[in-house]
């Protein structure tokens, strides 16, 4: 196996992510695709570069010979200013995914220690995620611990 790099994603990258999208919805959705694969990595491509050409985004990947093999996407929420930080933001992580040949190797353990870092040169004050059941340990192995928010359902879930 060649040495993987955990990068940003670009522009170039959010088909690729879709398709990865689409792979990962199969493996753990629990509904049904409401599309056909084409026309959701068509529509997901296009709302992904959206996303990150906002700035509001930012996909991480880890790439083996140039294939995306792993990824996380962080959304960064801004704060309401306030005296003692007038600019100020939290970090939502969210569709971590590692394709599944190349899990249990501490791929995703490593893209999520490069999101962290670049969590801090971000002045983020902190991240935030809802795990499965099944990811739990995977993230307290990274430090993340139960937190103080509380949730309010609008709508049921769609899996």
């Amino acid at each position: 196996m060649g040495e993987i790099e955990y990068r940003l994603a670009t522009e170039d990258d959010t088909e690729v992510l879709a398709r990865i999208r689409w792979d990962s919805w199969l493996e753990n959705g629990q509904d049904p695709p409401v599309v056909d694969q084409e026309t959701f990595v068509r529509e997901c491509g296009q709302i992904l570069k959206q996303r990150l050409l906002s700035r509001q985004w930012t996909y991480w990947t880890a790439t083996l010979e140039g294939e995306i093999i792993s990824q996380i996407f962080i959304q960064r929420i801004a704060k309401v200013p306030k005296p003692s930080k007038i600019q100020d933001a939290f970090g939502y992580v969210t569709n971590v995914y590692t394709r599944p040949a190349y899990r249990g190797q501490g791929i995703g353990s490593r893209l999520l220690a490069q999101v962290k870092a670049w969590a801090k040169t971000q002045d983020l004050e902190f991240l935030i995620l809802w795990p499965s059941e099944e990811s739990l340990s995977f993230y307290e192995r990274a430090g993340f611990a139960p937190g103080e928010a509380v949730e309010y359902s609008v709508r049921p879930y769609v899996g």
